[in-house]
């Protein structure tokens, strides 16, 4: 009888001992579920603090923009040989629209060429097709500033005589009637005297690196009627002023 006894007793304390490790195993794995649930939220949290200092930022950047003006985020920039463009992931449904300016914290971005419901895609001012009116702030004077295809963009037309500065800061003239006066585009790199030419040699850097800049802004356009280009081909370029 002891023994009967003891056998039981040892099946029961074995019985019990396994209840409780299942039990633990359950709270360790509803723990760890917990855990990365919580983690989640904390990555969720850190992005919309970010986006929100990214939003401050561009507010004092740009401290008044026009009515009508749309936040987007920059999903990818994309590269085509000379055709550079970026795209958004809001569109008309949203209130973003073939025609309007793109401004990222740095400066100018580019333009909304085509818009779909939900996206949006953006010629990039180093484009080789985008032309803007430019003003060289200094002296006053304007020029068309051409992308170059790769990460930058040129002065076109601008004098041999002409009194023009290495670093020297170029923004919109709103010549154009596509963007704003006053937004900044970039500052000259060099400037360059060819023998022969009647025209300086200008290269721009440009301020703002579409790649660096996941939150824009989007100006209602100026010309609302301009129609964008048709699907799948490459942006044109625009008469300068």
């Amino acid at each position: 009888m002891r023994g009967a006894t003891g056998l039981r007793t040892a099946a029961s304390g074995a019985g019990d001992r396994l209840s409780s490790a299942a039990a633990l195993r359950a709270e360790n794995a509803a723990l760890r579920a917990r855990v990365t649930s919580l983690q989640a939220q904390l990555h969720a949290l850190r992005e919309v603090g970010l986006e929100r200092d990214r939003l401050v930022r561009l507010l004092g950047a740009i401290p008044s923009p026009p009515e009508g003006t749309r936040p987007a985020r920059v999903v990818v920039v994309e590269t085509a040989g000379p055709f550079q463009s970026a795209l958004l992931d809001r569109g008309r449904a949203d209130g973003v629209l073939p025609g309007g300016a793109v401004v990222g914290e740095a400066g100018l971005v580019g333009r909304v060429v085509a818009a779909g419901e939900r996206g949006a895609r953006v010629q990039l001012l180093s484009d080789r097709t985008a032309a803007t009116g430019i003003l060289l702030p200094r002296t006053g004077r304007l020029a068309v500033a051409r992308g170059d295809g790769a990460s930058g963009a040129s002065l076109q037309y601008v004098p041999a005589i002409a009194d023009v500065e290495a670093d020297e800061a170029v923004v919109t003239s709103g010549t154009d009637g596509i963007y704003p006066r006053g937004l900044l585009v970039g500052k000259i790199s060099s400037v360059r005297r060819p023998g022969a030419s009647l025209f300086l040699e200008l290269p721009v850097a440009l301020a703002a690196d579409p790649a660096r800049e996941p939150l824009v802004f989007v100006f209602a356009p100026l010309r609302p009627d301009a129609p964008g280009p048709p699907s799948g081909s490459p942006p044109p370029a625009r008469p300068g002023p």
